[in-house]
């Protein structure tokens, strides 16, 4: 039965849906009628580099194979989207096309031009419009990736300017297909094990992957979906499923789809939408599964002004609710929160008060380093995670809740109200399973009371705290806070990362 089901999923698209249907939840308002009062607002950060880099490289159009200059096929005005995509036989390209072909009559209708560049020969180009459904008048061949190469997009593992970009001068006999392999398990490709994961478990917060009348619709598998696991969301194998019958249908034609130079296989693309010639919005793939959301590329392309930086409350609150803000949006809000005057920046340590369920994580400094360069802004997190702060008590809990397996841990904070940091450390661990237990372990490490002698030589006009005894702000695990509402709270911590978490109620901690 699995088997016939896998054979169904791997039907070949183009003989599924090849005219979608599915309805607009933007607003329709024309692009041309205000062009020009967007281009005036974005001028500011607008650019006209990707373009003038774009001078003089070659494309060949999927139509004819006829040459043409990169530069050409964006107009000097209007709105124009060009998604950079990867080789014609990655996942990333297929799984971006198939959702374009769905906003191509919205986009007509306002009047912003779609047209996309893959890696790969004319006949590659063919091929993978006839299988994705992706208009092949609107399609563009880079046989060398040159456009690329143009727009400094990031060549993957092993080549010239990526991750281990030594791999290929000292060790020219690893080919492309081996530096493939290793960027699929998430070496050298940023964000890729998450997004792979989150395909098997769904999420409640988006919408369902197979939709009547969409261009990559797979109707026996939604109706099994729809009478097993409910609708109205992404199901937990949905998204993995539209991934196993795209890989199912590249890899039964590779040759076809592959390009000639096996080192671009690794290569990564990127989007851009353009205003009247000059670049207004840029994405560029971190890695393998990496490509720009379709929604937040539509949504950009749509928008007054591509170029406006997101409202930073708004899209905090939009994540906390049901985490409808881009991860882009995200880490650009938070960022632009922290590097707000210390009296511009709203934090109350009174409001940290509560149970908070942790939303969003950018990772590590070193992941930091790399986001907005690498157009990868972090992820909500996928895990129930809920940390307590009980302000009278001066007690945090950190937890773990995985259905009836709880797993947390206690202890004392203290509030710095001038840097606004909240400095902390755990002195019980605890498990509990269901209605056993909680069952808790003592694992204070004696380091704590430096902590509180420094706090309370500083609150209480003592002076200069004696060596040895005082501890320094952040020589513990902390948080800087650099935004408190009733509805959600972010923060910086100690390893350079940055977090948001979304109210849940009052705090639940082992003072009470």
């Amino acid at each position: 039965q699995m088997m016939s089901l896998l054979r169904v999923a791997g039907q070949p698209v183009a003989g599924r849906n090849p005219v979608s249907k599915r309805p607009s939840r933007r607003k329709q308002v024309p692009i041309r009628s205000r062009a020009s009062a967007a281009s005036a607002v974005a001028s500011a950060v607008a650019s006209d580099e990707p373009l003038a880099k774009l001078k003089g490289v070659e494309l060949k159009r999927a139509t004819d194979g006829q040459t043409v200059e990169a530069a050409s096929i964006v107009p000097s005005s209007g709105r124009v989207v060009v998604p950079f995509l990867t080789q014609f036989a990655d996942f990333d390209s297929w799984e971006l096309a198939q959702k374009l072909v769905d906003d191509i009559p919205e986009l007509d209708a306002n009047g912003v031009t779609l047209v996309a560049v893959g890696i790969g020969s004319v006949e590659a180009a063919k091929e993978f419009s006839r299988r994705t459904n992706f208009p092949l008048d609107r399609l563009y061949a880079d046989e060398t990736a040159a456009a690329y190469q143009a727009l400094d997009f990031a060549p993957g593992f092993g080549r010239d300017g990526g991750e281990l970009g030594w791999i290929g001068e000292k060790f020219p006999f690893v080919n492309g297909y081996a530096k493939l392999l290793v960027m699929c398990a998430g070496i050298g490709s940023p964000g890729t094990l998450g997004v792979v994961f989150g395909g098997y478990v769904g999420s409640k917060y988006r919408d369902p992957i197979f939709r009547e009348g969409s261009n990559y619709d797979n109707p026996t598998i939604r109706k099994l979906m729809d009478a097993t696991l409910g609708g109205g969301y992404q199901r937990p194998f949905e998204l993995a499923t539209l991934r196993l019958t795209n890989m199912t249908e590249i890899l039964s034609n590779w040759e076809d789809l592959a390009p000639a130079d096996d080192n671009l296989l690794v290569q990564r693309g990127g989007s851009l939408v353009f205003q009247d010639g000059a670049c207004v919005f840029r994405h560029n793939d971190a890695g393998i599964l990496g490509y720009c959301p379709e929604e937040r590329l539509v949504t950009k392309a749509l928008s007054d002004d591509p170029a406006a930086p997101p409202d930073a409350v708004a899209t905090l609150h939009a994540a906390a609710a049901d985490r409808g803000a881009d991860v882009d949006d995200l880490y650009a809000s938070i960022s632009a929160m922290e590097k707000a005057k210390k009296g511009d920046r709203r934090v109350n340590g009174e409001e940290l008060n509560g149970k908070w369920r942790l939303v969003y994580t950018s990772g590590t400094k070193k992941v930091a380093a790399n986001l907005n360069r690498a157009g990868f802004g972090g992820s909500y997190f996928p895990l129930p995670a809920v940390q307590s702060f009980d302000v009278a008590a001066g007690r945090i809990r950190n937890g773990i809740y995985l259905g009836p397996v709880k797993f947390f841990f206690d202890g004392p904070f203290v509030w710095r109200e001038k840097l606004s940091m909240l400095e902390f450390t755990f002195t019980r661990v605890s498990l509990g399973l269901g209605s056993l237990g909680p069952w808790s372990f003592d694992i204070d490490d004696g380091k704590w009371d430096a902590v509180k002698a420094a706090e309370q030589s500083a609150s209480e006009g003592q002076g200069k705290v004696e060596k040895g005894k005082a501890s320094k702000p952040g020589a513990n695990p902390f948080f800087k806070f650099v935004y408190t509402d009733d509805k959600c709270i972010a923060a910086r911590g100690r390893g350079g990362g940055l977090a948001m978490w979304a109210r849940e109620g009052e705090p639940e901690t082992d003072a009470h």
